[in-house]
């Protein structure tokens, strides 16, 4: 478990790290307060015992700044590659080659000057530089703390790896791949990343533990430079690549914007000017979208709008029609009463009484047009549901309500029909009591 969380004062001094599990109990027990997910801040009322405990803790926590004077170059492979005959490739360094590491000073985040360590380039397969030797002690702990620059490529095929050496023995390092997020960073600042490596040394019966640390860096080159004690860095704001998630590798000194520029090789798809441009094309391509489908739902609204008045103006027609069936109804039963009473009373010709007992006979067959008014009840009731609750496409809805619509003409088109014969009987049985009439009189 790693002293990963910060311990503050009752007046936010900083006094150094704990365990996780450690923080929780002192908050539990109301000797500290949360101050965030990775700080605490202890209460005044913290008993003697505690403290000490804590300050216990603390001290054994030693942090280890880098400084790249205590570096030196220890090996360099440059990319000139071979192949032996197990199709095994091997590197062979290049005696001509200028040697891949040096300390140069560069602009601090404050504008002053800092002396860093750079290392490594695109083409070298392996530069490794080396610290001087360190006497810690014994099953200790121990924070390795600086700031890292580049280190990667676009092929994701580089090497970027912090190693520390115990008493010389290579084969038994600690390696960290500082590359990709293997390891993340405590803070992003202006392309930095701020490490913090917490180890232990190991046991040993010497009163001290040789301790060599080692970055090594191949295909992509990389900077160090030194970093302040943790607390000063707690107020400031982490800034991260806002296209990180764009970017085949990530900030990188070499390059003037910390990415190849435009006209550079992966420019085009890769600097900040191309993501931004892509960027904005792609906020106004949604900007579009949203606006496109805003209309298309107003539209589609005005649309629903519409086949709702439409449906209206159906169920009127259809009050009309069922209003004028009812009439016509009655019509005919007045003139088949009114038919009766003529037979009665007058003496009717054989073709007048044939035409009248025809059309009456053919009055009869207008029962077979209720099923007519049924299914447009039923098709009416079916347009509503899916308009009112809008489950089918527009043109589903639209192709039934013309479908309605064209019922509706036909039904007229039969009440016409009706009224038109009851016209002719009528007029027949208003001949028939005209004629009858002269004859009395005369």
């Amino acid at each position: 478990m790693t002293k990963n969380v910060t311990v503050t004062d009752e007046n936010g001094t900083y006094v150094g790290t704990t365990y996780p599990k450690r923080a929780k109990g002192l908050v539990k027990n109301g000797r500290a307060l949360f101050v965030d997910d990775c700080t605490i801040r202890l209460s005044g009322k913290t008993e003697p015992s505690d403290d000490t405990l804590i300050q216990s803790e603390v001290k054994q926590m030693n942090y280890i700044y880098f400084n790249p004077r205590e570096w030196s170059l220890e090996q360099t492979q440059f990319d000139t590659q071979y192949q032996n005959g197990n199709g095994f490739g091997y590197f062979q360094q290049n005696p001509n080659r200028q040697v891949s590491a040096d300390r140069s000073f560069i602009n601090d985040f404050d504008g002053s000057l800092v002396e860093s360590l750079m290392l490594g380039g695109w083409n070298e397969a392996y530069v490794r530089v080396t610290s001087g030797a360190l006497p810690l002690l014994p099953d200790s702990e121990n924070c390795f703390v600086f700031w890292l620059n580049g280190g990667e490529n676009d092929k994701n095929s580089e090497i970027c790896q912090l190693q520390i050496t115990f008493f010389g023995n290579s084969a038994d390092c600690y390696t960290y791949k500082l590359n990709r997020n293997y390891i993340k960073p405590l803070l992003h600042r202006q392309g930095w990343e701020l490490y913090s490596i917490p180890f232990r040394t190991p046991a040993s019966v010497q009163a001290s533990v040789d301790t060599r640390f080692s970055f090594v860096s191949g295909n992509a080159p990389m900077a160090v430079k030194p970093a302040r004690e943790l607390s000063f860095y707690q107020e400031w704001k982490d800034e991260p690549d806002e296209f990180a998630d764009s970017r085949p590798q990530r900030h990188n000194l070499v390059f003037e914007d910390g990415w190849p520029a435009i006209h550079m090789y992966g420019g085009d798809k890769y600097s900040t000017e191309a993501l931004r441009r892509k960027k904005a094309q792609s906020t106004r391509q949604m900007a579009e979208f949203y606006k496109e489908n805003a209309e298309r739902q107003k539209n589609q609204t005005d649309e629903w709008a519409e086949l709702s008045e439409q449906f209206e103006e159906c169920k009127e027609g259809q009050a009309e029609l069922n209003n004028r069936q009812e009439e016509l109804s009655e019509r005919r039963y007045d003139l088949q009463t009114r038919y009766g009473e003529l037979r009665d009373r007058y003496p009717i010709g054989e073709q007048e009484q044939f035409r009248l007992d025809a059309g009456f006979d053919q009055t009869k067959e207008w029962d077979s047009g209720f099923s007519a008014f049924l299914a447009l009840d039923a098709q009416l009731s079916c347009a509503w549901d899916m308009i009112s609750g809008k489950h089918v496409p527009i043109e589903a809805a639209e192709g039934l309500l013309d479908g309605i619509e064209a019922q509706l003409d036909g039904i007229e088109e039969f009440l016409d029909n009706r009224e038109e014969l009851l016209d002719e009987l009528e007029e027949l049985m208003d001949e028939i009591e005209d004629e009858e009439s002269e004859t009395e009189e005369d």
